[in-house]
């Protein structure tokens, strides 16, 4: 079964409400409560990416561009409506490939053959977390932003029942 690697934010119950009193108000404000959700997690997504594209290439036969396919497949989720949703997830377009974010992500590495020489094995270490590390470190200003999102909406929500 392929290994999904993906960062889910709690939202609390406050999104939920937010996004029905602003469907009440405007039935596209819930979207645009979803669009202020993604843009707070961009910069620690655009971090993730960043590191993982830099992660180091052992060898010296060049690279086959898996850092650059791990660093596309990563994507922010988000949803307003009964159940509200806010994750990161990464995954690969190649089947075969889907746990390959999750292995690089593995501080003390992981074995793999030799251009799929079975007989051949190796360990590789990438140096530490390029997905989990940079969005934990972007926790404080994730937070924040998703703060200001509600104090926006909650500010649409009072001029629309001022009048």
């Amino acid at each position: 079964m392929p290994q999904r690697v993906g960062i889910n934010v709690r939202l609390g119950e406050e999104f939920r409400r937010t996004a029905n009193a602003l469907r009440e108000v405007d039935r596209s404000l819930p979207g645009k409560l979803r669009k202020d959700m993604e843009r707070a997690l961009r910069p620690a997504v655009a971090d993730a990416k960043a590191r993982v594209r830099s992660l180091p290439v052992q060898g010296t036969s060049g690279h086959t561009g898996l850092r650059r396919r791990v660093a596309r497949g990563v994507r922010i989720q988000a949803r307003t409506g009964k159940s509200p949703i806010l994750r990161v997830t990464t995954s690969m377009a190649e089947r075969d490939e889907q746990n390959l974010p999750g292995y690089l992500d593995r501080p003390q590495g992981w074995r793999h053959p030799v251009f799929g020489n079975r007989h051949e094995w190796v360990t590789q270490h990438t140096g530490g977390s390029w997905f989990r590390e940079p969005l934990a470190d972007h926790r404080q200003e994730i937070a924040q932003s998703l703060r200001q999102v509600l104090d926006d909406a909650a500010e649409t929500i009072a001029a629309a029942t001022r009048g």
